[in-house]
């Protein structure tokens, strides 16, 4: 009776619903063991292992294999009908799918920002050394706005704009200060 007071719950339907959350981690947990090896397997066969940048892509397969143990956590806990847990851990985890998007958008735009500099470089064109850092710069800043945008997705549009204006501030001081630093 005290339990059912204090959770609002009923007990048959949570009985029901813990059969469903263990299933819901089970699954989960099996699902995030198989895209874990997937994942490791298939940058492995790419030989991404040699690459310099092998320990963000550890990180990588970490995140994605968490989102999907805490996805899996949050059905169960849905299941469970618990409402203190289910309102909290949802105000939570609407964090995680934007993180993760965040995180691709990075590696994303630093992949096209390196190939990009790579390919005018390469090109042994007049300028090509000022043209290839400053289109690599602007390629990494387009895609850490969108990152900080997405991963900022539960704040306001307008504190997010500010706060980006204020790091573009920043980070221009910053490359000023190195410019001038170098003379």
């Amino acid at each position: 009776m005290l339990l059912r007071n204090i959770l609002n719950i009923n007990i048959s339907n949570f009985l029901a619903g813990l059969i469903a959350a263990i299933f819901y981690l089970t699954a989960g947990f099996l699902l995030g063991l198989f895209v874990n090896k997937a994942l490791k397997k298939l940058s492995k066969q790419a030989r991404l292992e040699k690459g310099r940048s092998y320990n963000f892509i550890r990180l990588f397969i970490t995140i994605i294999t968490w989102s999907i143990y805490i996805l899996f956590i949050y059905l169960a806990l849905v299941e469970l009908n618990i409402p203190l847990f289910t309102r909290w851990l949802t105000s939570i985890l609407v964090v995680i799918p934007a993180v993760t998007g965040a995180l691709v958008l990075i590696v994303v735009g630093f992949t096209i920002a390196t190939y990009l500099k790579n390919v005018i470089e390469e090109s042994k064109i007049d300028g090509g050394k000022i043209l290839s850092e400053t289109l690599y710069f602007f390629a990494l800043y387009v895609f850490s706005v969108f990152a900080l945008k997405t991963a900022l997705i539960t704040i306001d549009s307008q504190i997010v704009n500010y706060l980006i204006l204020i790091l573009t501030g920043i980070i221009g001081l910053g490359i000023a200060y190195r410019n001038v630093r170098k003379e």
